[in-house]
């Protein structure tokens, strides 16, 4: 019986009616897992069907004698129709491959995709009778494919769209299969000379310089490979060149997981990075050219403390004979000389202002040459107490009133303290306005982070603030820097006697003990010093 099926399907009679194989082949056919119909005759009138081909067609069973153009009109643009008609005229059998066919299945044209074979029948007689149709439903299979194709379109549009350089390289030789715009840059090549070539072969100047054994890894066992500011010398728009380079190299794999290849991400960063050693090469000359200086201040500092050795030694010892021999003089002289024509007194006079400026310069410079040292817990009630002592005189002349509040103890050196708020006191009760009587008041604040406006403090620091207040004759607002100045005078030597160093004294003694003062007054409403020092 299998024989007779065989023959019939090549040769086959012409059935009798209603019948075309015997019930073993009809079954057979029947439960074919593809489609099969029998057309007979020159208008393809339908003689059997399976199952599969009905579920196909989205018909019921009741297509037997019907033509095959009335059953699917809607193939009627598609070829098909012609392509049976060739085969039942020719007897050359006709094969389709990933063919879509648009059917309508509850009323709906839906697309579908096939294999089919028309394949003509004969009879005993060697007459074509009619054609038999075979298929295979690939639908899933071609959406399955035209997913995973739009999905590697995506994936390659998203490469050559990338805001960074990207390519890939398959293989082990490492063939360019694609490349963006921007890693065509980098690498300075027309595309004709690199892509669907080793990259060796097309990028022959970036070979040893250990990309090579980078790349094979990544090909091999998967790791990833990064890099930061890697060069790479290439030959660039035919000229040598040194990109610096962040990249990436990631393996690139199938849907199975297999590799395929390697996907390199780069992007340029040679302005960045020519820029840092730009920079980097602007902070080593400032460096050395901060050293020369320091080097200079260094010989400056040692000429300063010379300076101060001959002021405290072979300057102060003249100075003392010339005021000594000057108070002879008036002593003899004085009887005759009165007023302008007193140069004994004058000379006494001009020599004891020496004597002092080189006094203040001395200090001056013994605190700008030498580190702090002796450290220890200061109460600065006891420094402003030990400070009135010392003015004790002039307050009494002058009647001063000044008020005192609790001030906290420091980390400082006494001395130097001594001579701060020394000076502040020595300030305030010079330059009193005449006719009124001098009021001075120290008071201190509770600790506090830095000032607002204090830009030289740390602002990780507490700090005291020691407020010292005045009724005299102040200065401008514009002068409260320039009052601690070195050698700044606001008034003649004529007016108040002074050297102009002893705010220069105050600025550096505060500074030197991590803190500051700064100053405030508007004129004839008397002035404010506040001292910060650390907590």
């Amino acid at each position: 019986m299998q024989d007779s099926f065989a023959e019939g399907a090549a040769y086959g009679p012409q059935p009798p009616s209603g019948r075309f194989y015997d019930n073993q082949a009809e079954s057979l056919v029947a439960g074919a897992p593809f489609p099969i119909g029998v057309y007979v005759g020159r208008d393809m009138r339908i003689q059997y069907v399976n199952q599969s081909i009905l579920d196909v067609w989205g018909k019921g069973n009741d297509v037997i004698g019907k033509r095959y153009a009335d059953l699917l009109p809607e193939l009627v643009d598609t070829g098909i129709y012609d392509q049976l008609d060739k085969v039942f005229t020719t007897g050359i059998p006709f094969h389709a491959r990933n063919q879509r066919v648009d059917l309508v299945k509850e009323g709906v044209l839906q697309p579908y995709y096939f294999n089919y074979s028309f394949t003509p029948l004969y009879d005993a007689a060697g007459n074509i009778y009619g054609v038999m149709n075979t298929a295979a439903d690939i639908t899933d299979l071609h959406i399955a494919k035209s997913r995973i194709e739009q999905s590697e379109q995506n994936f390659r549009n998203m490469i050559l769209q990338a805001p960074v350089a990207m390519c890939i390289l398959l293989g082990p030789q490492h063939v360019v299969e694609m490349a963006n715009a921007l890693m065509l840059k980098i690498w300075g090549k027309p595309v004709e000379s690199v892509m669907h070539r080793p990259i060796f072969d097309g990028l022959p100047d970036a070979r040893n310089q250990g990309l090579e054994a980078v790349m094979a890894e990544v090909y091999h066992t998967g790791k990833t490979f990064t890099a930061s500011e890697r060069p790479v010398h290439l030959i660039r728009e035919g000229k040598p060149d040194v990109v610096y380079q962040n990249f990436v190299y990631e393996p690139y794999r199938d849907s199975d997981g297999h590799i395929l290849g390697v996907l390199a991400i780069s992007i340029d960063v040679t302005p960045q990075v020519l820029a840092r050693q730009r920079i980097e090469q602007m902070v080593e000359d400032r460096t050395a050219d901060l050293a020369a200086v320091n080097k200079e201040l260094q010989r400056s500092n040692s000429d300063l403390a010379q300076f101060a050795h001959i002021a405290s030694h072979d300057l102060q010892e003249p100075l003392r004979k010339i005021s000594i021999y000057a108070d002879r003089l008036e002593q003899v002289t004085a009887p005759k000389q009165t007023g302008d024509t007193n140069y004994a007194a004058k000379i006494r006079r001009s020599s004891d202002r020496m004597n002092t400026l080189v006094r203040d310069l001395l200090a001056y410079a013994e605190l700008s040459s030498q580190p702090l040292q002796k450290i220890e817990r200061i109460d600065l009630n006891k420094v402003i107490h030990e400070a009135m002592e010392d003015f004790e005189l002039l307050i009494e002349e002058k009647k001063a009133l000044i008020r005192v509040s609790a001030l906290p103890i420091v980390n400082a050196n006494g001395l130097q303290m001594m001579q701060l708020f020394g000076n502040l006191l020595s300030n305030a009760l010079k330059y009193n306005k005449p006719g009124v009587v001098p009021e001075i008041s120290i008071e201190a604040a509770p600790p506090q982070s830095k000032p607002e406006g204090q830009g030289k403090l740390d602002p990780e620091r507490m700090y005291h603030t020691i407020i010292v207040r005045d009724n005299g004759i102040g200065f401008n607002a514009a002068d409260a820097d320039k009052v601690f100045d070195i050698f700044y005078r606001l008034h003649s030597k004529s007016e108040y006697h002074g050297t102009g160093i002893g705010l220069s004294l105050c600025k550096k003694i505060a500074q030197q003990h991590g803190g500051d003062i700064v100053a405030s007054s508007k004129p004839q409403e008397g002035a404010t010093f506040t001292v910060f020092l650390p907590a």
